[in-house]
């Protein structure tokens, strides 16, 4: 592997080292996000567990549990609520009566049935019946009946300093004395008339926690309150519904209560809760209109042997929750899907080590990724990180949809997206530094190519290396002379001004095609001789052009605008120049500015033939070619920096060697 890893590195591709530490910086991060749980990410997290909860297969109900509604038709045919209390207890002796196993009572009744009646609402107790009107006492007899579980609600941002008769789990738990793991700690509790509340064989609490985007997804199992255990209501009905005289808790070592309801084992999250598995939207379980229980219209084993949950559903009197199905239901349906999850113990769970888990994922996306790309390369890597993806995604569903299982694919996801992006920025970074170093190695072998076709002229012609100097701080004033006229400010751009002053050196290349006879011929030159001369423009072009068509370049800028200095050095302005002959404009502007300058270095520098002339002299000779020899814009360029070509001239003058053989023919031709 590191073999492969570091061959992969040597053939140009991102750095495995840095690319692993890169993605396991990112792992690190994404997992302190994981453990933190910041708000945004908290929410998201939720909504990835509503979409695969929503994605399961929908379960029917156990049909143990049967709801008692009372909704519009029961308002309708009995009347408004809230209902006198004798007709209450008419309900639950009917249910009762029809053989219900048990019945969860999602109702509170805080107040005297009667107003007014000072001694109910003093708290007096089930030892004094005469201190509750006779609806009250009806109810109080209904509950005393059995098979009824009363319900009340805990407080937890204050406390109430009221006297409630209440129903513990009553155990002892099999760990030190102490909270419960993280059991939530009640402050106080909203309950029935504590004549009621003595009266009812048990009871059980009727709080939900919605999450903080209000949405139901667990229901509390146990609560602590004072010194002991409560059962919320759903657990304490189905303990009556099925006879179960065991409840048994403890702390397991992880820190997680668990709960046995008779021979049933119930793992409990940390803070005594469970995540609920909906059987469906509202109006998923077999229901019962209180109208038709009272008046005897429910077929004789509609509640046998069932539990039953009570509670009021009609619109704008009954609390309604989100689910995380997208639907809307009563408190005595959420109790209700609670008790079917207890009954077939299908609740979803976090299983023990979830957390690990993930955080294995994270590691593992990351990790994989680091090493994935270096050695598997692209092709392969991003069809497995998009088949990862649908894994872990798809392994989610599976998992809570066969074992009850949640194991968030979120930040697993995350960290696999990430890491990719910081692989794929990684890569945009290698290949960028790879194309700065091949411009870099181009430009060296653009420098290169230069100073080797420039020394090849110099060991063909007497010029000097003073000379290509001169030649190029000419050239390169001219140019930015030049660029401030509107004629050539879109041609005479800084790159191209760098480009011709560089090229401008290399314009009598063509030169080691002329035969030595005739290149260093002392005296005269004859019609043939200065015929072949003439054709060294001729010479340089075909040279770069054949060498452009053998490396197979196209259309590169740099080798056209050598091959038209090359070419077009000697033509002149009015059509009488070599080798074509062109005119004017039809000359290209890097062949018209080395013309001019190439004319006034041949001029104004000694030869072993001649010597120099004074700088205005020269500058008078190019003014007199002005508009035949010569461009006239460049000639006008050219007096105004004429001073400074002065300063070059000087400054760059050659130091003749004495020993050099004389050329037959002067440099300007």
């Amino acid at each position: 592997m590191s073999a492969m890893i570091l061959g992969a590195a040597a053939a140009g591709g991102p750095s495995p080292r840095r690319l692993l530490a890169a993605c396991l910086a990112l792992g690190g991060v994404i997992a302190g996000l994981h453990l933190a749980r910041p708000g945004l990410l908290a929410r998201i997290d939720l909504a990835v567990y509503d979409y695969l909860l929503a994605a399961s297969p929908l379960r029917a109900p156990s049909g143990r549990v049967v709801l008692v509604e009372i909704d519009e038709r029961s308002l309708a045919g009995v009347g408004r609520w809230p209902w006198p209390r004798d007709r209450v207890a008419s309900l639950l002796d009917r249910a009762q009566a029809l053989g219900a196993a048990a019945i969860g009572l999602d109702i509170l009744f805080p107040e005297p049935d009667v107003p007014g009646d000072a001694s109910a609402a003093a708290g007096q107790g089930p030892s004094e019946p005469s201190a509750l009107s006779p609806r009250d006492a009806a109810l109080a007899a209904a509950l005393g009946r059995g098979r009824v579980v009363a319900g009340y609600a805990f407080t937890f941002d204050r406390p109430v300093d009221r006297p409630c008769r209440l129903h513990s789990i009553g155990l002892a738990r099999a760990a030190p004395a102490g909270a419960v793991a993280q059991v939530s700690q009640a402050s106080g509790v909203l309950c029935n008339l504590a004549a009621l509340g003595a009266a009812a064989t048990t009871s059980g609490f009727l709080n939900a926690s919605p999450d903080a985007d209000g949405v139901l997804r667990r229901m509390p199992q146990i609560v602590e309150f004072g010194d002991e255990v409560y059962p919320g209501l759903a657990l304490a009905t189905v303990r009556m519904g099925l006879g179960a005289r065991q409840l048994g808790l403890a702390d397991r070592a992880t820190g997680w209560p668990l709960l046995w309801l008779g021979d049933r084992e119930i793992l409990l999250d940390a803070d005594g809760s469970v995540l609920v598995r909906f059987r469906g939207p509202g109006g998923t379980f077999p229901r019962v209109s209180a109208v038709d229980l009272l008046q005897d219209r429910v077929p004789a084993g509609a509640l046998a042997d069932r539990i039953v949950f009570v509670g009021v559903s009609a619109l704008g009197l009954g609390d309604r929750v989100a689910t995380p199905l997208g639907a809307f239901m009563a408190g005595a349906e959420v109790h209700a899907t609670m008790a079917d999850n207890l009954l077939r113990g299908d609740f979803v769970r976090r299983p023990a080590g979830a957390t690990l888990v993930e955080l294995a994922l994270i590691l593992s996306a990351v990790a994989g990724v680091a090493l994935g790309f270096p050695t598997l390369g692209w092709t392969t890597t991003v069809p497995l990180v998009i088949v990862s993806g649908f894994l872990l995604w798809g392994g989610a569903w599976w998992l809570l949809g066969t074992r009850d299982w949640f194991i968030s694919p979120l930040f697993p996801t995350l960290a696999l997206a990430g890491a990719s992006g910081i692989a794929a920025l990684h890569r945009i970074v290698a290949e960028r530094d790879r194309a700065e170093q091949s411009t870099r190695q181009l430009q060296t072998a653009r420098e290169m190519m230069l100073q080797v076709l420039t020394s090849l002229a110099e060991t063909r012609d007497f010029e000097t290396g003073a000379h290509l100097v001169r030649t190029s701080r000419y050239t390169q004033v001219l140019s930015e002379a030049l660029a401030t006229r509107p004629k050539f400010r879109d041609f005479l751009t800084p790159e191209t001004i760098d480009l011709i002053v560089r090229l401008a050196p290399i314009h009598d290349i063509g030169k080691v095609g002329v035969a030595d006879r005739t290149l260093r011929k002392p005296g005269p030159l004859s019609d043939d001789e200065r015929e072949e001369m003439s054709r060294h423009p001729i010479y340089g072009r075909d040279a770069i052009a054949r060498a452009e068509e053998r490396v197979g370049v196209q259309d590169d800028f740099l080798l056209k605008l050598a091959k038209e200095i090359v070419y077009s050095h000697h033509e002149r302005w009015d059509g009488s120049g070599y080798p074509e002959g062109l005119r004017g404009d039809a000359i290209p502007v890097a062949g018209r500015l080395v013309a001019l300058v190439d004319v006034y270095d041949a001029l104004a520098s000694a030869r072993v033939y001649k010597g120099a002339l004074p700088h205005d002299e020269v500058v008078q000779s190019i003014l007199a070619g002005r508009g035949s020899q010569f461009d006239p814009d460049m000639v006008d360029a050219f007096l105004e920096v004429r001073e400074q070509w002065r300063r070059i001239a000087t400054d760059f003058a050659d130091e003749h060697d004495e020993s050099a053989p004389p050329t037959s023919a002067a440099p300007s031709e």
